[in-house]
């Protein structure tokens, strides 16, 4: 015999009833929740490609904007899936990487044309010498320890583990 209700969780188990209010806790995990979305956009930032800084400006700028919700764009715009993947993706009509408005682009892989672009990105590196397809994984390799920590510090706990 078991109950759950949410949300202020309350749990019968075994005629035994236990009801928690942790709405005292709401502003301690939405400024965790909000500090941990900007940590790990940060950390993405230096494994993201950039030449002049506007792919990475609005990245930045999406992920502000939806700061706190859980929610971290690690690509942005139009460029950002195949920058992400680290994938060209040419034009289904010509096989060029340059498509004129409106026509749709898909992965070298899926062209069945002749193309002379190549399967993976090289990313240049001179502003981000660590630049690479998959930052997210990257940055989370690098830090994810330290945003754990950092979060249950802010949530209140953070004493074990």
């Amino acid at each position: 015999m078991a109950t759950k209700h949410f949300p202020k969780w309350s749990m019968v188990e075994g005629g035994i009833q236990i009801k928690l209010d942790l709405s005292r806790f709401d502003k301690q995990y939405q400024k965790a929740q909000y500090g941990l979305d900007g940590d790990v956009m940060t950390s993405m930032v230096s494994f993201m490609p950039m030449q002049q800084g506007s792919f990475v400006n609005v990245t930045r700028g999406a992920s502000a904007a939806v700061q706190g919700s859980g929610r971290v764009y690690a690509a942005f715009s139009p460029a950002g899936r195949f920058l992400y993947e680290g994938k060209t993706m040419v034009s289904e009509i010509t096989g060029s990487t340059w498509a004129r408005l409106g026509v749709q682009k898909v992965l070298v892989s899926q062209y069945s044309g002749k193309t002379s672009a190549k399967e993976n990105l090289v990313y240049n590196k001179t502003s981000h010498p660590e630049a690479q397809a998959h930052w997210y994984d990257a940055a989370k390799e690098r830090d994810g320890k330290a945003w754990v920590k950092k979060v249950k510090k802010t949530a209140g706990g953070g004493k074990r583990g």
